[in-house]
């Protein structure tokens, strides 16, 4: 894979500047692209595996793979500028710099972007880049872990659990089994072609965490992880820093940042003012629709929680309805609320069975306390959200005008916290537009399945 990537990022770095060459110069002969651009091009591709871009473990990791793309090509790009200043032949303008950078970026990406697709094609079909795994210590945490592993196509493979507490056999998750005790690593290593173990230092005792990171100071043959073991309770957003070359676990308020931040935020102004302008007379006539079926107020507005627990206004349409729509017809708290809804006016209950009551939600998007795609809104001391673990993640993210409550049937608070978490922690722009479309597929299609609440 990496004399691939090495591969397809040296014809993307030289095709950039044949076209960047050919617009501002005319069309350069082989020779001289030749001579000028070997040098050049080993020295991108080692500014490239110096940022990162052929370690295994930030290869296929989507926005942030594009970032380090782009980061490289500005180093090489100074890296030019530098070489200038020793060697006459390279002496460019600045319209070929630009042209450059802009068009080896596009090629890059798009390279790796197809070759994405590949190896997402070929984990599936022939089983290709998966990683076996151990896990050593079962916990809540630990499951829950395992559990987002599985579920996940990131190209890992959970073998099996070693534990201190449990008999040898015990299953713990689906058909995850008990393999053995920490201190047999070694050996469950060697039978089981093991290429990575995940140590949760909470599950364990101290003298088994103590061996096994003695053990890491040697070539033991697999790849070590530590997970703290406060994964249920934190933000999402962290990351290592150094005291005095001491590391530690910086807590980040934010989960989405950096280049993520910039397409994600991009994304909601460029789609949400698109959307405004063209729901603008629909939000008119539903105005009207209310003024006349229900009288005022036409909208009603309530406090919520943003992002880093900021409090903030929301104003949708007047409805009157709350609570659930679901398929569990014999739950008697659900049948009342079917009741309720089926006693609003007609106005009511197409604005809420559409969700189209959303609307002036939008005005809270181009302001940037919402987002287009995100949790559900909470309202500040709400008794279940408070007494979470799990509350400070779903505030490390705006909250969305839509999102995985929206489209993928939650039918109680527990799993719609399970999809919001599970929104926030595995976040990619993709997994945005795929809620959107979904909205948009359920807003024309409504079904019975969906979700609603006040919010």
């Amino acid at each position: 894979m990496d004399v691939l990537l090495v591969i397809s990022d040296s014809v993307s770095i030289n095709l950039a500047f044949w076209v960047s060459w050919s617009l501002t110069n005319g069309i350069m002969d082989l020779e001289h692209l030749a001579r000028t651009y070997i040098f050049t091009t080993f020295v991108f591709i080692c500014i490239f595996a110096l940022n990162g871009l052929y370690d295994f473990e930030y290869l296929m990791s989507g926005t942030k793979e594009y970032g380090l793309i782009v980061r490289g090509f500005t180093f090489g790009m100074v890296a030019i500028v530098l070489l200038g200043n020793f060697q006459q032949d390279y002496i460019f303008s600045r319209s070929w710099f630009f042209i450059s950078w802009v068009t080896g970026i596009f090629l890059s990406g798009s390279a790796r972007f197809i070759m994405r697709r590949l190896l997402f094609y070929l984990r599936r079909s022939r089983g290709w880049f998966i990683q076996r795994t151990l896990l050593i210590g079962v916990s809540e945490h630990s499951i829950m872990i395992s559990r987002q592993l599985i579920e996940q196509s990131h190209g890992v493979k959970v073998v099996g659990f070693l534990d201190e507490f449990l008999p040898v056999g015990a299953n713990v998750l689906r058909d995850l089994q008990v393999l053995g005790t920490p201190d047999q690593v070694n050996k469950i290593v060697s039978s089981y072609n093991i290429e990575q173990v995940i140590l949760f230092s909470n599950a364990v005792t101290w003298e088994s965490f103590r061996d096994i990171m003695f053990m890491s100071g040697y070539n033991i043959g697999f790849r070590l992880y530590l997970s703290p073991g406060y994964y249920e309770i934190m933000p999402s957003g962290m990351k290592v820093t150094y005291k005095a070359l001491i590391p530690f676990l910086k807590v980040d308020a934010s989960r989405i940042q950096g280049i993520d931040w910039i397409i994600k935020t991009t994304f909601d102004y460029f789609l949400g003012l698109i959307l405004f302008l063209i729901s603008l007379p629909i939000i008119l006539l539903i105005s009207v629709a209310i003024l006349i079926s229900d009288g005022r107020p036409i909208f009603t507005s309530h406090q919520v929680l943003g992002i880093n627990g900021e409090i903030f206004w929301i104003r949708k349409f007047r409805t009157n309805l709350f609570g659930y729509v679901s398929r569990r017809l014999d739950d008697q708290q659900l049948r009342a609320e079917l009741r309720e809804i089926k006693s609003g006016t007609l106005v009511a209950r197409l604005l809420f069975q559409t969700g189209l009551d959303k609307l002036p939600e939008l005005l809270s998007v181009l302001s940037g306390k919402l987002s287009l795609v995100g949790p559900r809104t909470i309202v500040p001391d709400n008794e279940y959200y408070d007494s979470q673990s799990t509350h400070p993640s779903l505030l490390s993210v705006k909250p969305g005008w839509t999102g995985p409550w929206a489209v993928w049937g939650a039918y109680t608070l527990d799993e719609e916290m399970r999809l919001n978490l599970h929104y926030i922690r595995n976040w990619t722009i993709w997994s945005d537009f795929q809620i959107l479309f979904q909205t948009f597929k359920l807003a024309l299609f409504p079904r019975s399945a969906v979700t609603k609440n006040s919010s």
